[in-house]
């Protein structure tokens, strides 16, 4: 007897190797990124500057949502069938970025505060996601959206 009202079942993505490339790739650009834009709001000072409180609330902002898109793009990689030695590495850039951002957040406490916030969070949650080192892995987060819901039909 054929039940033909089951649904089809699709057997699971597994990455091939330039799949899992691509997706290494991605995942470095964007922890390197979120270094970078820690790097040039704090450590990169003109004029005789020092980084001032709001300079390592962009650095914290920038470190925090790096660590978010990480571990969005850790849910995307399970989708397109990465190896583990991938997720591993994936998390390790999701507790490094974090723990810079919360570094960040915790020197802004302790720098002078008699300048005004000129900058926020926001400005390097902004600036982690303009930059284009975390463009690759947005798209890749993109796919795997469209790739779910494909499966879904």
């Amino acid at each position: 007897m054929d039940d033909s009202s089951s649904p089809t079942v699709r057997p699971p993505v597994r990455a091939n190797g330039t799949l899992t490339s691509a997706l290494t790739v991605a995942v470095v650009l964007a922890w390197l990124n979120g270094l970078l834009v820690r790097m040039v709001s704090v450590d990169v000072q003109f004029f005789g500057e020092t980084a001032d409180r709001s300079d390592y609330r962009v650095a914290a902002g920038a470190g925090l949502m790096t660590a978010v898109l990480l571990l969005a793009g850790m849910a995307a990689l399970s989708a397109f069938g990465a190896p583990a030695w991938l997720q591993f590495v994936t998390a390790a850039g999701v507790s490094t970025q974090l723990a810079l951002g919360i570094t960040a957040w915790w020197s802004s406490r302790a720098v002078d505060d008699t300048y005004v916030v000129r900058k926020s969070v926001w400005e390097g949650v902004r600036d982690a996601l303009v930059y284009p080192g975390s463009w690759l892995l947005l798209v890749v987060l993109a796919l795997a959206v469209v790739l779910a819901f494909r499966r879904d039909r």
